[in-house]
């Protein structure tokens, strides 16, 4: 019994794969309906008319026609506010006291620009339930320049990151939103 099924097992896939079956291969089936379209490496092929309203484009490589004169970048802000683009997301500058640290900062001005927010962030680890130092809000004038703001209530010897955030109006919408604009360094108290 064991032979008879290790004789089939064996001889049943080369009769099911046609292994030296010696018949002619078939031809290659023929496409049906529209033509095909043979593209050849170094040819262009001819686009089809739309199908849609409109008109073809002049331009056959997509691209949109640039204008007969050449246009030049033109700077943002004016001579009285300068951009200021040397100072990042780390671009606020502390200088340290006992219990205070004086936090400058650029601002570029805008109308949207309702106020500043300036906190102190303890980077040492306390057990239990961390001082909250709080924010110091700061109103910007109508010009642009750099602000200093200073920050009370701080702990001596005590390592900070202070933390400068923008009030703005929402364009087109009611409120007010934050977003942090300037992080010093890690500063520690004197």
């Amino acid at each position: 019994m064991r032979r008879r099924w290790l004789g089939i097992l064996i001889f049943a896939p080369l009769v099911l794969g046609g292994c030296g079956s010696g018949g002619t291969p078939s031809a290659a089936p023929t496409p049906s309906g529209s033509p095909w379209i043979i593209y050849l490496p170094g040819n262009a092929a001819a686009s089809q008319a739309p199908s849609g309203a409109g008109t073809p484009s002049a331009f056959p490589t997509g691209f949109l026609p640039l204008p007969s004169g050449s246009v030049t970048a033109s700077p943002s802000g004016s001579p009285a506010c300068p951009r200021e683009i040397s100072h990042g997301i780390a671009g606020a500058t502390v200088v340290p006291g006992r219990t205070s640290a004086a936090v400058t900062f650029y601002n570029p001005g805008g109308s949207d620009l309702v106020e500043y927010r300036v906190t102190a962030i303890s980077q040492d680890l306390v057990a239990g339930p961390q001082r909250d130092v709080g924010w110091t809000v700061l109103t910007p004038g109508s010009g642009c320049g750099f602000l200093t703001a200073t920050v009370t209530g701080l702990d001596p010897k005590t390592h900070y990151v202070f933390s400068v955030d923008a009030v703005t109006t929402r364009l087109g919408m009611d409120g007010t939103q934050a977003a942090t604009v300037a992080r010093s360094l890690v500063v520690q108290t004197t």
